[in-house]
């Protein structure tokens, strides 16, 4: 297997833009990732598009849109996970030799849509059992179990909502203190509206391509492991605190890599309830005083545009290895690591837990 590099990244704004349609919003994303690249899109090879709520046909109508045509076009849906799976079936098409230049993007557009609304197949939802309620559960044994506080909680979207007024392209970050979020109103106990992320439109794009093809005068970002696990039965002995998928997919992340938690530099978890951050760092192996967590804001700062937050995340990462992150550059991070859950149908604990580890070429 050949090394992949990150060759380009572009991303639009992330809020709600309910005039705008997947196809412009997808296209916006993918000129600018190949404006960064200096790639002619007649090279590619192969495109990979992640999308939730497009109902059907989504990549190649977004790219039909930026006059990309012809070539393979791979849809994919993971839930929340989607852009995150299409980057990791893009890199292992570069690495095996498959493909050389392969386009990953994307897309969203939930204004109009009722994204937490229940699937009539899963009883439990219809009976109540929504992502907010499913947090909120977890958010209850978390405070009793492990002795986090209520403020504690409130914390992580205080933290990561300042992250997101330091960053162009999350139009919905406010800065909140943890009074505000505390009392905001409820909508899962403990969970208080503040503590949820809000859904957005927006979309990103990412270009990888094998090694030397595209040469820019910028430190080049390698992806050091692209791992992905399925969800597993929940009619088992379960602690709900571990998030035992993303677990599970970081050991494999961590082994692919020849790294461990400690040297990752910049992290961007999947938070999209203040409880899920605190899961997903614990079930990393990362420690909040040696990692930067969620600088761009996460999904609590930036919004969460479901099928778009897995490629956001991965060009957040660039950004940051690269030295572009402008006001909430995290330092000088030479490795990076982005987690994402696509949550699943009821029974069990996911569809999808991908986490991927990049890092700033050796040489540079």
């Amino acid at each position: 297997m050949r090394t992949v590099e990150v060759a380009g990244v572009g991303m639009t704004a992330f809020g709600r833009f309910p005039d705008r349609t997947l196809e412009d919003l997808g296209g916006e994303a993918v000129e600018a990732a190949l404006a960064d690249a200096g790639l002619d899109r007649t090279r590619l090879d192969a495109a990979y598009v992640g999308n939730v709520l497009g109902g059907g046909q989504v990549g190649p109508r977004v790219l039909e849109r930026v006059g990309i045509t012809g070539l393979p076009i791979v849809n994919v849906e993971a839930a929340c996970a989607s852009g995150s799976v299409a980057f990791r079936q893009a890199v292992r098409a570069v690495a095996s030799g498959l493909e050389d230049l392969a386009l990953v993007v994307g897309v969203e557009q939930v204004s109009g849509h009722g994204v937490l609304s229940p699937l009539e197949a899963d009883r439990e939802s219809v009976l109540g059992l929504t992502f907010p309620a499913v947090y909120a559960m977890v958010a209850r044994r978390e405070l009793e179990q492990n002795g986090t506080t209520l403020t504690e909680l409130a914390e992580v979207a205080v933290r990561n909502r300042a992250a997101g007024t330091g960053n162009p392209r999350a139009t919905l970050a406010k800065a909140t203190s943890a009074e505000e979020v505390l009392a905001s109103p409820m909508v899962a106990e403990p969970l208080t509206r503040l503590q949820c992320g809000a859904h957005a439109d927006g979309a990103a794009a990412i270009v990888v391509a094998a090694p030397g093809l595209l040469s820019r005068d910028r430190p080049t970002v390698t992806v050091r492991a692209a791992a992905m696990v399925s969800g597993t039965s929940l009619r088992r002995q379960v602690d709900i605190t571990e998030g035992d998928p993303t677990r599970r997919a970081a050991a494999l992340a961590y082994a692919e890599a020849g790294l461990g938690p400690a040297d990752i530099d910049v992290a961007e978890v999947y938070d999209p309830f203040t409880i899920g951050e605190i899961v997903s760092v614990r079930a990393l192996g990362l420690d909040r005083g040696r990692t930067a967590i969620n600088p761009g804001g996460g999904l609590l700062g930036r919004g969460h545009a479901v099928g778009a937050t897995g490629v956001a995340q991965l060009a957040e990462l660039t950004w940051q290895l690269r030295g572009e992150a402008g006001a909430r550059q995290a330092g000088a991070p030479t490795t990076g690591l982005a987690q994402t859950v696509g949550g699943g149908p009821r029974g069990l604990d996911a569809i999808a837990a991908v986490v991927h580890v990049l890092s700033v070429k050796e040489d540079q």
